[in-house]
């Protein structure tokens, strides 16, 4: 157990972007899973047509899922990297589809939200994670 830990540590410092990116994807789904209505606010106007919980349920179940696959991944080094790979994809993909809901929202209501720059940040951020799984994937297999 002591050295599963020791390599997920090790490889920490190396997919600190993927961690960051699998907590944010969690804990925005968790939000939206909050009995508090979210999408009722003008800044989600977009999204509204989507319906919360099953948007909640996605992103919960996609950043969920991208720390499974880092934590296993980090314990066993010849363990695949599909897994971090396809929740790498949907999560910036999500990322960029946020900013852009959220920008959409803008041409609906006029109000602009701190999360248009924000989620289109942590997209970039995503990709560039990306990047470094695939290099991984190639390297480890």
């Amino acid at each position: 157990m002591t050295t599963i830990f020791l390599r997920v540590k090790h490889r920490f410092r190396e997919r600190a972007s993927e961690w960051f990116c699998a907590a944010n994807l969690t804990q925005f789904g968790l939000s939206l899973l909050h009995p508090s209505q979210t999408f009722d606010s003008y800044a989600f106007a977009a999204f509204r047509n989507l319906g919360e919980q099953t948007t909640g349920v996605f992103f919960f179940l996609v950043g969920f899922t991208w720390f499974l696959g880092l934590i296993v991944n980090g314990a066993r080094q010849s363990a695949t990297s599909t897994i971090r790979l396809v929740c790498g994809a949907l999560g910036t993909v999500s990322y960029g589809l946020l900013g852009l809901g959220l920008l959409g929202s803008y041409v609906l209501t006029g109000i602009w939200s701190t999360g248009i720059g924000n989620y289109m940040l942590v997209s970039i951020l995503g990709l560039y994670s990306l990047y470094w799984i695939a290099v991984d994937k190639k390297v480890n297999g």
